[in-house]
């Protein structure tokens, strides 16, 4: 992919604003929750985990540690009203605040107090572990704590690097480093099915991380990468005809595939088979909020592939250097790249993650 390409493929800051209202509205869903019920452990765990992620994805540097201190509250409540407390989706409070902590440590400078987040993470890690010992996504985190240090020097090796680059100059680097790192969640998650090959969250784990790779390339590579991450989703239907998240996954796959084609009779099949796929799954979905949330969901992914087939069509004819692109002033864009990567289930997932 050259350079003009690499840029115009970055999220737009429409793209992010959508995500953040979404996330934000959810929060005052769970904001509400609380207020009529004070020991609702499960809505402050759910809260937490949102604001979590809404720091996650911020660009503001105050905001971005407003929403992350505002989530590690909200967590530790949840866990000082049930030891056991969990988010809808079945998470334990215990391993969010571990991540909470974590990202805490990749964005302090101060050594010392980075330390202490670090410990920190370990003990919630540690607990999370021993309350839910099989857990692959618990055991996955405590083997990436291995690495940490070298991890947040890394990271802020790279931040030092953008500092007296041209704004072009710094989305081409990050866009490469994006890259570098989802490849990298991919072969995590591809270690993960080969030790388990019919396990279905490790399959719908691996088909995500794909998707989410192909986003970042040209049509060609991104068609190759969204293919395979069909043929993996499908294997996971196969293995579980109740499990909803594969079903969900396959129709953006479809849907995605459609737009990484020319337009044609077989591309418009695919889109309208994607479109049936998603109405069949919200349509088994009891949970009115949870379907009002799938609805959502999918408007997001829509409104970013379709941003992608666009931004692809200009840089495929010389029009795309100078469209769109994340923000990176003051290198926000990158601590924003870091709390992707750092974000587990990756953020752009939250409204579907799967109870493991």
């Amino acid at each position: 992919v050259t350079a003009a390409a690499a840029m115009s493929m970055q999220p737009s800051p429409e793209q992010i604003s959508e995500m953040i209202t979404a996330m934000q509205s959810q929060c005052q869903y769970f904001k509400a929750a609380t207020d009529h019920n004070p020991r609702d452990d499960t809505s402050f765990s759910n809260w937490g985990s949102m604001l979590m992620h809404l720091s996650m994805v911020s660009e503001d540097q105050n905001v971005k540690k407003d929403f992350l201190k505002q989530g590690i509250e909200k967590l530790e409540r949840a866990i000082s009203l049930n030891d056991n407390s969990k988010t809808q989706e079945g998470e334990l409070a215990y391993f969010n605040l571990g991540n909470a902590l974590y990202f805490a440590f990749f964005l302090e400078k101060d050594d010392r107090m980075a330390e202490e987040h670090l410990r920190a993470a370990k003990q919630k890690f540690a607990v999370a572990m021993a309350k839910e010992p099989g857990n692959q996504m618990h055991t996955q985190m405590m083997e990436q704590l291995q690495t940490a240090h070298e991890q947040r020097r890394s990271a802020h090796e790279q931040l030092a690097k953008l500092e007296g680059k041209t704004d072009e100059e710094k989305k081409v680097e990050i866009l490469g480093l994006q890259k570098q790192m989802l490849e990298s969640v991919v072969e995590t998650h591809q270690k993960q099915v080969e030790k388990n090959p019919n396990n279905v969250s490790n399959l719908v784990e691996l088909a995500k991380s794909m998707f989410e790779l192909a986003m970042l390339c040209g049509k060609e590579e991104a068609m190759s990468w969204f293919k395979e991450a069909k043929e993996i989703a499908e294997k996971a239907m196969g293995i579980s005809s109740a499990d909803s998240t594969a079903p969900w996954l396959h129709a953006v796959l479809l849907q995605a595939i459609s737009y990484a084609m020319d337009e044609s009779s077989e591309s418009k099949a695919l889109y309208d088979q994607a479109q049936r796929e998603f109405d069949n799954v919200m349509k088994r979905e009891i949970d009115l909020t949870r379907r009002e949330q799938l609805g959502k969901e999918r408007e997001i992914f829509s409104m970013a592939m379709k941003s992608w087939r666009q931004q692809s069509d200009s840089a495929a004819t010389g029009a795309g250097a100078k469209s769109g692109g994340a923000h990176t002033d003051d290198t926000a864009g990158f601590l924003v790249l870091i709390g992707l990567a750092v974000a587990i289930a990756g953020a752009a997932w939250y409204l579907t993650k799967k109870k493991n």
